[in-house]
Parts: structure tokens; C-alpha cells; sequence
């Protein structure tokens, strides 16, 4: 059924549903929404410029009719009173000993096909159990059936202590993630098959989520390359961010170095996979050495 004529069924007219968008604030809308008589759209068109004068509303994106209202709320950062103690979590390869996450991080890992994102998301899981963080795991390929064969790879874990949720989930993760301190969000993975401008934004709406919270993120990234699928908008709200090729990863984005005289960016080290499970990685970490 067309929007309208639910709308009017329902006892929802269009100048109630505009003046609701424009209040409430739910995110973007067209103008279609409302009425689908040309005459109608013109007149809406006509206000909602009116709203973006006003400063109510702003155009959004390129086509034409798009609006979506004004977020004008701030809030304030108490920084005075602020908790400024890195959070205590386990990641892999020995990085906690180089960078350091906070509260509302997100991390990003960012891996070609077949490299081991979900056996790192599996161990990052099996080690933070024990930090008493209360851990989701968002996963958008494996049936349950699967994700307990990979369980039981892991030696000394039996099934009963794999204290972590998890779901099937492929997509919105902004809206099912679990907010809040202590949470740990495992998002493996995080897919766009187009459009792949948008990552960008579908991180940063995980990041506005988490209140508190840790958003750990698989994307898909071509082979040879060091940014994941949407480039360079991929690494935006990202406070660590980690490029994974076959037995070799990188760290292309650290913000926060945990020895102030010591910078990790770049830093590779390599490592493989032992039954599906164990990460070995006997070298240390080196800085590459571009000849050119």
C-alpha cells in the first residue's frame, strides 16, 4: 500500500506527519512521504524551504525533495570530572602493549577475503571473557551450526565458557548494538555491496550508539591495500584501524600510542593461523622498508 493511503487510513494526515518528522527528528524524509499529487509536492517543497531558511531543516543529499531536520542538542563534555583511564581490553598481536582505546572507540579491521577477521573477532572475544565485559557478537554469515564448529577449535574452552552473545545480523547494526559501559560490540562483518561512499556513515551512526561502549568492526578490503571498502571515510571515527592481508597485518590508523614517545602507525607484523583458531606471530612488530 502507497504511504499516503496508509497514512489516511490510519487517521495520520500529512501536515500532522510533517510537522512529526520535523519535531521528532527520526532522520531524513521525502517530500513524496506526503502527498503523490504534483500540485501537493510543489506546496511541500515550497515549505520545507521555507523550514531550511529558518534554519529547521536541511537538504539532504543531491536529489531533489530530501530534508531531513536539524539536530541543534549538544552535550556538554565534563571533562573536569571525567574518567580518563584507557579502558582494560585484550586485543591481538600484542597491540594493547602500543595503543590505547576509551570509552566509545571504535576499532576497525579491515581484511581481504579469506585472511582470519573472524578467527581475530573469535579470540578477541575468548580473551576478554575474563575482563568481565558483557560481549555481543554480531555475525552475518555463519549459522549457529558453524559458529560452534569454530568454537571448538579453540583449545582448553569448552562450549559453556564462551560467556558472549550472539546473533545473525547483516545489516542496521546502529540499531541492535548494546550501548552502555563495559559493552563490547563485535561486528563481524560489516557489509556494503554498493555504494561503498556510505561506510562511512554507517560507522559513524554505530559510533553516535554507543554511550560508553566499544564497537569493534570487520569490513571487507581489497587485497594490497590498506584501507578497507569506502577508502579513506572508513578510518574517520575510528581509533585504531588495522589492515589484514594473508599472514600479514598493519596498522594504519593508532590515535592513542600507550608510550608517549613511541608512534605504532604503520607498524606490520606478521603472523598465521593454526587450526583455525591459534594466532602465532613469532616475530615482533618492524616498520617496512620501501625501496624505490
Amino acid at each position: 500500500m502507497w504511504a499516503q493511503d496508509y497514512y489516511e487510513k490510519n487517521g495520520i494526515y500529512p501536515e500532522t506527519l510533517l510537522a512529526y518528522w520535523v519535531d521528532a527528528s527520526p532522520g531524513a524524509f521525502h517530500i513524496g512521504m506526503f502527498t503523490k499529487d504534483p500540485e501537493s509536492e510543489l506546496n511541500y517543497v515550497t515549505k520545507c524551504e521555507k523550514l531550511v531558511e529558518q534554519g529547521v531543516l536541511n537538504r539532504w543529499g543531491s536529489k531533489r525533495g530530501w530534508y531531513i531536520p536539524r539536530r541543534l542538542e549538544l552535550k556538554p563534555m565534563d571533562f573536569i570530572n571525567a574518567d580518563d583511564e584507557a579502558v582494560d581490553i585484550w586485543l591481538p598481536f600484542g597491540l594493547s602493549d602500543y595503543v590505547e582505546l576509551y570509552e566509545n572507540s571504535v576499532v576497525i579491521i579491515a581484511g581481504s577475503p579469506n585472511t582470519g577477521k573472524t578467527c581475530l573477532m573469535l579470540n578477541i572475544i575468548k580473551e576478554n571473557i575474563s575482563k568481565e565485559w558483557d560481549i555481543n557478537y554480531f555475525n552475518s554469515e555463519m549459522s549457529s551450526g558453524e559458529l560452534k564448529k569454530r568454537l571448538c577449535k579453540f583449545d582448553y574452552m569448552n562450549l559453556d565458557d564462551w560467556k558472549f552473545n550472539a546473533y545473525e545480523r547483516a545489516e542496521d547494526f546502529q540499531d541492535v548494538i548494546k550501548p552502555g559501559k563495559n559493552s563490547l560490540n563485535i561486528i563481524d562483518f560489516l557489509e556494503i555491496h554498493d555504494e561503498f561512499y556510505i561506510m562511512g556513515r554507517k560507522i559513524k551512526e554505530i559510533h553516535d550508539r554507543l554511550n560508553g561502549g566499544i564497537a569493534i568492526i570487520a569490513i571487507q578490503k581489497n587485497p594490497g591495500t590498506d584501507q578497507g571498502l569506502g577508502g579513506f571515510r572508513s578510518l574517520e571515527v575510528a581509533r585504531l584501524a588495522l589492515a589484514v592481508d594473508y599472514g600479514r597485518v598493519k596498522i594504519v590508523k593508532a590515535k592513542n600510542f600507550r608510550k608517549s614517545d613511541f608512534n605504532p602507525n604503520s607498524l606490520v607484523r606478521d603472523f598465521k593461523i593454526l587450526h583455525g583458531s591459534q594466532l602465532i606471530a613469532p616475530a615482533d612488530w618492524y616498520k617496512e622498508i620501501k625501496i624505490k
